[in-house]
């Protein structure tokens, strides 16, 4: 089976390096200094002590017109959110013929956003739990391989096949979007407030105040799904019904284990928003402000949430001086508390 890799970072270079060890057909979409490391030395998958190069695939800097992909192929589109709607653009109108689109993003809305352009028969709802990070370009680091998840249909089961055989660890899901919604907790805890304090996501779990602001935005994220009627279902490697029910403990019970979790589950990763600070984007929007939204339309307050969705966005457009936040927890919390966050004294 031929695969365009749509976005050549840690999760699109994962999960096509798989499918090149297995001898699939795969294009990498990838950006000029990614591309030229591929070409010259491969790509190296690193994984505890071991790493392996992995050759024997295809590589584009840009997305040609009229590309044919073939009967039989399938395009992977691990963008980050902000860029879905270009990238849905991009291959409606320089694809030659119609391939199913996988979609990877996290957050909520990608999907729908795909099915305008490309077609809502031809997107395949998926999630990644595999923890990865890019070590330079072209050289990958698997932190935790947990495994993927997609929506089940015809082309969805033809790809779990193949994603078995190439060694990922792959479930079906008949509710695609309680899927997206459980990735949804994972990606949101301790990633906000880190990155708007440059704080680790551990220090982030340990300090008493600021765990009550991440539990009460995880509470709010469970019960906005509820209420859109999505029950949580376990992941990969991800057990997200033992976490739904975890989060309601007092937090002198659910803080030791959850900031135990945390830390397994980021390993030695940095949170993503990191990444999006003085950038001007960021997929906030997507998560804290999917759940936002979301509470708006269903009734459900989200007053955490909101708290860390604004202070990111504040962070992201560069606008406010960084030092004003750095390293300042006392100026989240006040936020907190004059929009009523539960439990914030």
């Amino acid at each position: 089976m031929r695969f365009l890799i749509y976005g050549t970072g840690a999760v699109g270079a994962y999960l096509g390096g798989r499918l090149a060890e297995a001898g699939h057909a795969v294009t990498f979409l990838a950006r000029p200094a990614t591309a030229a490391a591929l070409l010259d030395r491969g790509l190296r998958i690193e994984q505890g002590d071991s790493s392996a190069t992995v050759r024997g695939f295809e590589v584009l800097t840009g997305l040609p017109e009229d590309l044919d992909l073939g009967p039989e192929a399938a395009v992977l589109l691990t963008v980050r959110a902000f860029d879905c709607e270009a990238a849905a653009v991009a291959l409606h109108q320089r694809l030659s013929r119609p391939a199913s689109v996988v979609c990877l993003l996290n957050g909520i809305g990608n999907e729908e956003t795909l099915a305008q352009s490309v077609g809502v028969d031809l997107v395949v709802p998926a999630t990644l739990t595999t923890a990865v990070e890019v070590r330079a370009p072209g050289v990958i680091r698997i932190e935790r391989e947990r495994g993927l998840g997609l929506a089940r249909s015809r082309v969805g089961e033809v790809l779990a096949k193949v994603f078995r055989r190439a060694g990922v660890v792959t479930r079906l899901y008949d509710d695609a979007a309680a899927m997206k919604w459980s990735k949804v907790p994972t990606n949101i805890v301790a990633n906000a407030g880190s990155a708007v304090l440059e704080w680790t996501a551990g220090a982030v779990m340990a300090h008493p105040g600021l765990y009550r602001l991440e539990v009460e935005a995880l509470r709010e994220t469970f019960r906005v799904m509820r209420r859109a009627g999505h029950r949580p279902v376990d992941l990969p490697g991800v057990p997200l019904r033992w976490l739904a029910r975890g989060v309601f403990l007092p937090p002198w019970a659910s803080q030791p284990w959850l900031r135990r979790a945390v830390a397994r589950g980021r390993g030695d990763k940095r949170p993503s928003f990191h990444r999006d600070l003085g950038r001007g984007r960021s997929e906030v929007q997507w998560l804290n402000g999917a759940v936002v939204q979301y509470g708006e339309g269903l009734g459900v307050p989200t007053p955490a949430n909101r708290v860390l969705l604004t202070a990111m966005l504040e962070r992201v457009d560069g606008t406010d001086d960084p030092a004003a936040w750095r390293h300042r927890p006392d100026r989240l919390l006040e936020r907190a508390r004059e929009a009523g966050v539960p439990g914030i004294g």
